[in-house]
């Protein structure tokens, strides 16, 4: 059944939100229960897994998402679609579980943790979240996510109880994901018809998923090729297992600074489309007010603060991930301006290919730097690697809309100049206060909170002109209540 866009708004924001929180009760547990070589073997065997699943997903979930929105209505017609579509995903699937397996028996060390990997490919096997979101039935899909996530966290605290559980670890995970995938075909019956077998014709659907995977796959292959380097140039687990808790923390935290240029991209497409480039570049100064307003201090907070938190959250075992973590903190700012310039603007404004070309020699930098820095410098290397990519990306796109003027680097400093000054005079109270006070989870509780109301009051005293908007909204509704 349809809902409602705020009723889809809603559950979709409830879930992200939960599943932000889970990780903040597992990690602790997993991490001092595995120790860094567990975490590293589960991180690198995953990365590898993760090439076979984003093959076998192509752009699948995008492609199917708009083709059957565009035919909620008709019953016949989407389910042409959905046979099609999923018959295609089958054949991939299925290729790629066989070259899965052919991994696993000739070149995989850990055979038996990467054998238990493969749970997750069958999972992508069966996904079909894209019909119920082409259907606009969040609801559906929110809930058994919910379900499945509680199961899962409840069989890992049950059966995950020392470092030779890791195959326990991994059921928790792929298990729990595979019984979610297979409950949402229950229903489904209700929307579609039987199959066609003569009339089936997956392959017409192969071009338009491809072009909407190659920008994606960019991302997401440079992002684990991190991980698999590490293992390949270091043979070290514990590095590994540095590296994903680090990482799994900015990944984390991360969806707060890029979920607006995802929100932005019907308006901005809206507005390009109707010739209203003023409004379009409008909306550009606002994403990086906001996108500065939280990165800068995120940024300087995580660097503050990580020596304290990092033994405290992981445990001791894991103080090497001090560093890695100061490292990728700088990416929220990064990545930020890298979401506006690329998903919110050059995508919805129809250059996908020049997105495309940047991030392909933001990604090359990448993997150059690990080359490089990795036999040196260990996982410190991939985190550096991965912020010179991003760095690199924020060059060529500010650039390129520079250059062709469609916007000018000069709105950019006027966004964020008072932002830097307010989060230098933060960080210089931060770095006091950790060094003169015990480094205790009150002296982390302390300074983050000091910290951000010494930003904020700061902001105001400037007059910034975003933060004092959002303030005198704040008022409205307070007055109103």
């Amino acid at each position: 059944m349809k809902q409602s866009a705020k009723s889809n708004y809603l559950f979709n924001v409830s879930y992200q939100v939960f599943a932000l929180l889970v990780p903040l009760v597992t990690t602790p547990y997993i991490s001092r229960v595995l120790g860094a070589d567990g975490i590293g073997t589960y991180s690198y065997t995953y990365s590898i897994v993760r090439y076979f699943w984003l093959l076998s997903a192509l752009g699948i979930a995008t492609y199917g998402t708009k083709a059957i929105g565009i035919w909620q209505e008709s019953k016949e017609k989407r389910s042409e679609i959905f046979w099609d579509i999923f018959s295609l995903k089958a054949i991939l699937s299925t290729v790629m579980i066989a070259a899965y397996f052919l991994y696993v028996a000739f070149i995989a060390k850990n055979k038996s943790i990467a054998a238990i990997q493969s749970i997750y490919l069958f999972g992508v096997l069966f996904d079909i979240s894209w019909f119920y979101q082409g259907m606009e039935d969040f609801k559906k899909i929110s809930i058994r996510n919910f379900i499945t996530k509680i199961l899962s966290v409840i069989f890992i605290f049950a059966f995950v109880k020392e470092k030779n559980d890791l195959p326990v670890y991994i059921i928790g995970h792929a298990g729990f994901l595979l019984l979610g995938v297979i409950i949402i075909w229950f229903p489904l019956k209700k929307y579609i018809n039987k199959p066609n077998i003569k009339n089936l014709k997956p392959f017409k659907c192969f071009m338009p998923s491809l072009m909407l995977f190659i920008p994606s796959i960019a991302t997401q292959i440079f992002a684990v090729l991190d991980k698999s380097m590490i293992g390949w140039l270091t043979g070290s687990m514990e590095q590994n297992g540095y590296y994903e808790q680090a990482f799994k923390i900015i990944d984390m935290i991360m969806v707060i600074v890029t979920t607006l240029s995802t929100v932005m991209i019907p308006k901005v497409s809206r507005e390009f489309k109707n010739g209203n480039k003023d409004i379009v570049v409008k909306s550009l100064d606002t994403s990086f007010k906001f996108i500065f307003f939280l990165s800068l201090p995120m940024c300087l907070g995580v660097i503050i603060v990580s020596p304290i938190f990092v033994p405290w959250f992981f445990g001791n075992e894991f103080t090497q991930a001090t560093s890695i973590l100061q490292i990728l903190s700088v990416l929220f700012i990064f990545t930020g301006l890298n979401s506006v310039t690329g998903t919110q603007y050059l995508i919805s404004t129809n250059q996908t290919n020049k997105h495309i070309i940047m991030l392909l020699i933001g990604g090359g930098v990448n993997v150059l730097c690990n080359f490089l820095l990795i036999p040196k410098i260990a996982a410190n290397g991939a985190a550096i690697g991965s912020l010179a990519g991003e760095i690199v990306i924020a060059i060529l796109e500010i650039s390129y809309l520079q250059i062709t003027k469609q916007y000018k680097f000069t709105n950019i400093i006027k966004s964020c100049y008072k932002f830097v000054i307010a989060v230098l005079i933060m960080s210089a109270v931060g770095f006091a206060i950790t060094k003169f006070m015990p480094s205790t989870v009150l002296t982390m509780i302390l300074t983050a909170v000091i910290c951000a109301a010494i930003y904020v009051f700061a902001l105001l005293l400037m007059k910034e002109e975003f933060v004092l908007n959002e303030a005198k909204n704040i008022i409205k509704r307070i007055k109103k209540q």
